[in-house]
């Protein structure tokens, strides 16, 4: 487990150095609403110059009260400049609310859209992002990564716009103001910046990696309550509350725990908040002053009030800090992300074709899987299958005819060779131009939680309701689509638990035969269905495969017998090539699954047949 730790650490921190800054990143995105950021930097302009002038109003007020108490009688000019300051100062909260409510509006919608832009461009990275990559990781995994950063993005923005914006100008502003009065006192206020600064920045760099290895063990407790609510059936079907209970607490608890111990160590930044020792500065000096004659007492209580715009920035990095590391390592994982190289790319030029024929060729073929993942390899494969033609691929569990399914699909790209579609290297394809040519059917499609009409329109979203029926008539799936409770507007319910396994079966090849592919892949589509299901399944998949070429992965003898040529896989190699009747003569290992066959099923069992197949 550390070792995982350690190694995630390290690529996080390589990710992070070839990454844009996460700032930049924010400050881009904001800046790409430019007339809403010129309208916020100007109402900030106006907050923060109200704000700034309630300071001298101070030094007003007190300089006249004063100057009345010393000499013993108020002259009218001092009342009507006190009455001035008074009114002045009802306007000036007048107007700093309202300046203040819009910034806090601009900011909100600055920082929504922002991470709206930010979800989307997650969104869209995580469909383009290699097939090998999602397998390679939890499925829930990039899907937080991209939640993350879009909540950490719209808590960063309004931190820096709505918070170290205001503070920064209000400094800057404090600055001007307290120079022009009294230069000393300037340098006594500011005086606690430098050190406040220096141990603050250092408790950001001694914190970042443990807040990393906080981070890893936030999403492993999110991982695995994915895991538990996906697989809820396994603990609606077996006893031991308790136990589903202690075993998720334990990756709550050490996250939890993590994070606390984390923030307490942080609690030693705000221990040493300088406000106090700021106070008792301009205090004490101040006096000094004041007795002295340098300053007035106006000007006194005038820096006590600036004193606020100098703490104000280190209040607020001092409030943020804790999450700050954490939001900001979020935005990290997202470029990250977006900075990996994938290796199933579009070609700069890709061949332009408006049909294809579905004439497909494998050229010394080979495959090999990670070697921290499996050992398993396909070897120089070569075969063709003409347009309209079937072909068959059987073998046994792990001879490699699911990878070739995902080569001819490209999932994933060949290790060495070439596969063609009528002649052309589909590399040399756009990818989305592929997708069209290809239909598949799997073991288990993927159903989303819409309607019936929605989920078989993923094969042409632009599909009208006429052309969806009549894609389910041909599927045989409209008769059973008729009776549910909303026809094709019932929802399925998420991955499709409302329907049966023949029901899905039948609407993924209605979405097949809605594409109106070329060429057809049926991935083992009725070996989870009883013979009756079966026998309604084959009647849809007939419907489809009709004047396609056709390529299926099958362990019942009823679906591959029939096929032009059937390919014997084992070990990765082609063993056997050619029809039903010949490979019965010439390829043992076809002939022993075949006698094996039990039910209509193809027998996957080598451990029954060993000594036999030489």
């Amino acid at each position: 487990m550390k070792k995982e730790a350690d190694a995630d650490l390290l690529e996080n921190k390589n990710t992070a150095v070839k990454v844009q800054g996460y700032l930049s990143y924010l400050l881009g995105l904001a800046w790409e609403q430019k007339r809403a950021m010129i309208f916020l930097l100007l109402l900030v302009v106006l907050s923060v110059s109200a704000r700034l002038a309630e300071p001298y109003l101070y030094k007003v007020v007190v300089d006249t009260l004063s100057n009345g108490l010393i000499a013993g009688v108020f002259l009218s000019s001092q009342m009507q400049t006190l009455l001035m300051v008074i009114i002045g100062w009802f306007f000036l909260s007048i107007f700093q609310n309202l300046t203040s409510a819009q910034v806090s509006f601009f900011v909100w919608k600055i920082g929504q859209v922002s991470a709206q832009k930010v979800h989307m461009t997650g969104y869209r990275r995580l469909l383009k992002l290699d097939y090998a990559e999602h397998m390679a990781e939890h499925s829930s995994r990039y899907a937080k990564v991209v939640d993350d950063a879009d909540t950490s993005t719209w808590e960063m923005t309004n931190w820096w716009l709505g918070r170290f914006l205001s503070a920064i100008l209000g400094f800057f502003g404090m600055l001007i103001i307290a120079l022009s009065v009294s230069w000393q006192m300037t340098l006594i206020a500011i005086s606690i910046i430098p050190p406040t600064l220096w141990f603050t920045l250092r408790h950001i760099k001694k914190y970042e990696d443990e807040q990393r290895k906080v981070n890893k063990m936030w999403e492993e407790k999110h991982e695995h309550l994915h895991d538990q609510v996906s697989n809820i059936v396994t603990y609606k079907l077996n006893p031991y509350e308790d136990i589903f209970l202690k075993r998720h607490d334990v990756y709550s608890a050490r996250a939890s725990n993590a994070q606390m111990a984390l923030n307490q160590k942080w609690r030693l930044v705000e221990i040493f908040n300088p406000d106090a020792f700021a106070r008792f500065l301009v205090l004490g000096i101040g006096i000094y002053f004041v007795k002295d004659g340098s300053i007035t007492l106006g000007t006194l209580f005038m820096f006590l009030g600036l004193l606020n715009e100098i703490l104000t920035p280190l209040h607020v990095m001092s409030d943020i800090l804790p999450q700050y590391s954490r939001r900001a390592q979020h935005i990290q994982r997202l470029l990250g992300l977006l900075a990996k190289e994938d290796k199933i790319t579009v070609p700069t030029n890709p061949t332009r074709i408006g049909k294809i024929q579905g004439h497909i060729e494998f050229h010394n073929v080979s495959y090999a899987y990670p070697k921290e993942k499996s050992s398993f390899a396909l070897r120089d494969l070569s075969f063709s299958i003409k347009p309209n033609q079937t072909l068959a691929l059987v073998g046994y569990s792990g001879s490699g005819k699911s990878t070739i399914m995902s080569l001819m699909v490209r999932l994933v790209d060949p290790t060495k060779g070439t596969i063609t579609i009528d002649g052309i290297d589909i590399r040399n394809f756009q990818p989305e131009k592929l997708k069209r040519y290809i239909g598949t059917v799997l073991q288990e499609n993927s159903m989303y939680n819409e309607t019936v009409a929605e989920n078989i329109a993923y094969g042409d979203p632009h599909a009208s309701k006429k052309r969806i029926m009549e894609a389910a008539k041909q599927a045989g799936a409209h008769e059973f689509i008729s009776k549910l409770p909303k026809g094709y507007d019932t929802l399925v319910g998420e991955r499709g638990v409302r329907l049966s396994g023949g029901e899905k079966q039948r609407i993924a090849i209605a979405r097949a035969i809605l594409k109106d592919p070329k060429i057809v892949v049926l991935d083992e589509p009725t070996s989870a269905l009883d013979s009756i299901t079966e026998k309604k399944v084959q009647h849809g998949i007939n419907a489809l495969v009709h004047g396609r070429t056709t390529v299926v992965i099958a362990h019942r003898i009823s679906t591959v017998r029939d096929a032009d040529t059937i390919l014997v896989l084992k070990d990765g190699k082609i063993i056997g090539q050619g029809p039903h009747e010949q490979l019965m003569q010439t390829c043992p290992t076809y002939k022993t699954m075949v006698d094996l066959q039990t039910e209509g099923f193809l027998a996957d069992r080598p451990e029954l047949v060993k000594g036999r197949l030489k």
